[in-house]
């Protein structure tokens, strides 16, 4: 085979290259964009336009926590339809469905500059699929700084010695008098 012809074989591979990907096919556009939701200017908010994208049909709130941490938890606890209208508009600009639209917001939520940085850059990032390494991560590492939180609060408020645990003395005079006192009571 000459070099010719593998350049002419190659040429209308090369010629895609150079053109715009495409994300849906002409068939199913119409399909999928029946199934969107809209907004309805009367009520000047997003609406559902099928049953499969309202809220029951979506992880919970806890499936948050466990995805993205605290901080977009709270926000969907304490601003339910802030959050669903954010997931809403989503799905509509994006066309995906509702737990992609949520795994995508919460990630947002979290940290929106990340979440930017790796939708400019083309990253595929999965936010959707919980990884059972890392909560169990998460888990050991909340129980340890919580039970320091802990340890903290219980010395500053009945006077003992925080170091004790490690068997440094905690007496409180004892602890004045050798001055190795984390929280000094007077």
């Amino acid at each position: 085979m000459s070099l010719r012809s593998l350049l002419y074989a190659l040429l209308p591979t090369l010629a895609l290259a150079f053109t715009a990907p495409s994300k849906i096919s002409v068939s199913s556009s119409t399909s999928l964009y029946a199934s969107l939701p809209k907004f309805d200017k009367a009520q000047n908010k997003w609406v559902a336009t099928s049953p499969d994208q309202e809220a029951q049909n979506g992880y919970d709130a806890v499936g948050t926590l466990l995805r993205q941490g605290p901080q977009p938890f709270f926000i969907r606890v304490f601003k339910p339809d802030d959050y669903e209208q954010a997931v809403l508009k989503f799905m509509a600009g994006d066309k995906v469905d509702r737990n992609m639209a949520q795994a995508e917001m919460d990630a947002y939520l979290r940290n929106a500059n990340d979440w930017a940085y790796n939708r400019m850059k083309g990253y595929k990032t999965d936010y959707l699929s919980l990884q059972p390494k890392k909560i169990a991560l998460t888990l050991v590492w909340s129980a340890l700084i919580l039970s320091i939180l802990g340890r903290g609060v219980y010395c500053v408020e009945t006077g003992e010695n925080f170091w004790a645990i490690f068997g440094l003395s905690s007496k409180v005079a004892d602890c004045a008098q050798f001055g190795d006192c984390v929280f000094q009571t007077e």
